[in-house]
């Protein structure tokens, strides 16, 4: 059995030229490194760099009369490892895109500059609005009459310029479903303070 692999080892040695030997695993060494130091994934260095070490160490070995020179060569290989290992120091720029990136590319809305937005249509005519408004401002006037809370107040006089803002017109969708809440918050009031 070890004349076998004796005669293996030999084979091998006389096969693979000095030159490959010695050069091939650190210049891939290198490579990998590169490349995990592009896309850092540091992680995966090591596993990488031991592996190749081992290649190369069985490489070498395979070499008739490498003693010595394995020794020398192992210990000049886990210098260049190191000396690679800083290829991860360089702030290589970030990779463009990502999983948010393509959600994003997929899912926005342009903005369309330099259209002017169309003007709403009045959602509803001024004489409905102008209902709307006289029963909302009369339910306030009874809310400022009360005692109320100060952040109560504070609702009631924003409520009141809303309120103010669009009087005498006809309203646009936004404007009535803006008016809408402000009825809703003053019959929640109306009903806090019993009115």
């Amino acid at each position: 059995m070890t004349a076998e692999f004796s005669n293996f080892i030999r084979l091998i040695g006389e096969a693979v030229p000095d030159l490959v030997s010695f050069i091939v695993c650190p210049a891939l060494l290198f490579l990998a490194g590169l490349v995990l130091a592009v896309f850092r994934k540091k992680e995966g260095y090591l596993p990488v760099a031991v592996g190749l070490g081992g290649a190369a160490a069985f490489l070498v070995g395979c070499e008739a009369g490498a003693g010595g020179e394995l020794f020398v060569y192992m210990a000049a290989y886990v210098v260049f490892a190191v000396l690679v290992r800083l290829l991860f120091l360089i702030p290589f720029p970030a990779k463009k895109g990502g999983r948010e990136e393509e959600m994003y590319e997929k899912f926005h809305l342009p903005l369309e500059m330099g259209e002017e937005a169309e003007p709403e249509e009045p959602a509803a005519d001024s004489e409905e609005s102008g209902l709307r408004l006289e029963h909302a401002c009369s339910m306030l006037e009874k809310l400022k009459g009360c005692d109320l809370k100060p952040s109560d107040r504070l609702e009631v006089d924003s409520i009141g310029r809303k309120l103010e803002s669009v009087k005498g017109r006809a309203l646009t969708g936004e404007e009535v479903r803006s008016v809408n809440d402000c009825l809703a918050t003053i019959l929640k009031l109306t009903a806090k303070y019993k009115l």
